[in-house]
């Protein structure tokens, strides 16, 4: 069996792009959670004839062989899927991994057999460009579910994430005949009584977090029944109260909170702090789920979070490797592999007379001993275009030109000279190492 799923409260781009891979893997069986915002449920109820979904729990998930997660790679944020994951992940030759995400790095992001992930908008759009070199025909209803998808996480190309590949991919669903109309009934639903009672629940209760750098709001609530809409909800709080960031924690009867956060653009990567919760998300909007006895350990936990990252606002300077081990354009290749095995490097910066002049990676070797290459000088097969990054950037800053130049390490150069190296293993490790501290 191949299941297709996302994560465990399903939205549009979750559902979009399960969708959109089912019509690249034939034969797949879309399963969910059983959990979804309120107007994923409703469309679901209305199109349940046309886009057909499974419960998890009704599925013989010892059975499947292929896995494929979208919109998630956060193996905390997939429970319903976990005894196949164990299964992955304890190396079963029975179960095959594959991911299509677009969210940042987090601790416990799956390793899986196959991966894309790219830093746009939304995942429904790393799906719709496949969709489109592949040229595989989608109709109306397709294209308005994938639009939605794309709509819901970017704000409409509002949000910061938002990309001209989000943009593009639009178009194109424009092209297909993407019924805008339906997109903003169901994107943007009327409130119904109890949803505007908690709204302003939330803009009397929430108060400021002082001492955390920006403006950093809180709400916490003791709550009855979690509407399907929390997210909306907070976020229409986010939207009329004056903090950079927001952060709204729901109590449950069942010990369970619901933590949900917004943050303007450049103020609290919100996907990092939830992290360290147990959830996960992007730079501007992120949920966890927590088991505890009281609202106030739910808080002290925010609390001590963001007190960690306002004291460790390190810089690249602090994770870079130094002195740099460099090669020149002449450097023979064969002698450049057995120097990378016996430092332990992925690559190394080309310099000549100084000054950086290329990149060259494991990756180019092997690509030149595929191709016969492999008795020519570095100067044959390194990237003359080579990225690089300052000393004082931060380390989300490196990790975003990482991610937007699909590299792996980034020269570190001050005033025109190469001082380090830092790689997405330097930022992987520390990323550990921070959580389990």
């Amino acid at each position: 069996m191949k299941l297709i799923t996302t994560h465990e409260t399903t939205d549009f781009d979750g559902l979009a792009s399960c969708v959109a891979l089912q019509k690249l893997l034939p034969g797949s069986i879309i399963g969910l959670s059983g959990g979804s915002a309120a107007n994923v449920h409703q469309y679901l109820a209305l199109h349940s004839d046309r886009f057909r979904t499974e419960r998890c729990q009704d599925l013989d998930l010892d059975a499947v062989e292929v896995l494929a997660v979208v919109d998630v790679r956060s193996r905390s944020r997939l429970p319903h899927v976990e005894s196949i994951i164990r299964r992955a992940v304890g190396g079963s030759p029975s179960v095959r991994l594959v991911v299509w995400d677009h969210h940042p790095v987090s601790a416990d992001d799956l390793r899986p057999d196959e991966e894309h992930v790219q830093p746009v908008g939304a995942a429904t759009t790393l799906l719709v460009e496949e969709l489109r070199a592949r040229d595989i025909d989608i109709d109306v209803e397709e294209a308005t579910l994938f639009a939605l998808g794309i709509h819901e996480d970017t704000g409409s190309l509002a949000y910061s994430r938002a990309s001209s590949r989000d943009a593009n991919a639009l178009g194109w669903l424009l092209g297909r005949g993407a019924r805008s109309e339906l997109v903003q009934r169901f994107l943007r639903p009327p409130f119904d009584l109890r949803e505007r009672e908690l709204v302003v629940r939330l803009l009397e209760e929430a108060g400021p977090l002082p001492g955390l750098g920006p403006s950093i709001g809180l709400a916490a609530l003791e709550i009855e029944q979690a509407p399907a809409s929390l997210a909306r909800v907070s976020a229409e709080a986010f939207r009329i109260l004056p903090y950079d960031a927001l952060f709204c924690a729901y109590r449950l009867p069942n010990g369970k909170v619901h933590v949900i956060a917004r943050a303007h653009a450049g103020s609290v990567p919100v996907g990092e702090v939830l992290g360290t919760l147990g959830g996960g998300g992007h730079e501007g909007a992120a949920s966890a789920v927590v088991r505890a006895k009281t609202l106030d350990d739910v808080v002290a936990r925010l609390r001590t979070a963001l007190e960690r990252r306002s004291s460790q606002r390190l810089v690249v300077r602090d994770l870079m490797s130094s002195p740099v081990r460099t090669v020149t354009p002449d450097t023979p290749l064969v002698e450049l592999a057995s120097s990378l095995a016996e430092w332990q490097h992925t690559g190394a910066p080309v310099l000549q007379d100084g000054s950086i002049v290329g990149i060259v990676s494991r990756r180019d070797i092997e690509r030149a001993r595929r191709d016969g290459h492999c008795n020519l000088a570095v100067k044959s097969c390194m990237a003359h275009r080579v990225h690089t990054i300052g000393p004082q950037n931060t380390l989300t800053e490196a990790l975003d030109r990482m991610k937007q130049h699909n590299v792996g390490r980034l020269p570190v150069v001050d005033d025109g000279r190469v001082v380090g190296i830092i790689s997405r293993r330097d930022l992987l490790r520390h990323l550990y190492e921070t959580s389990a501290g």
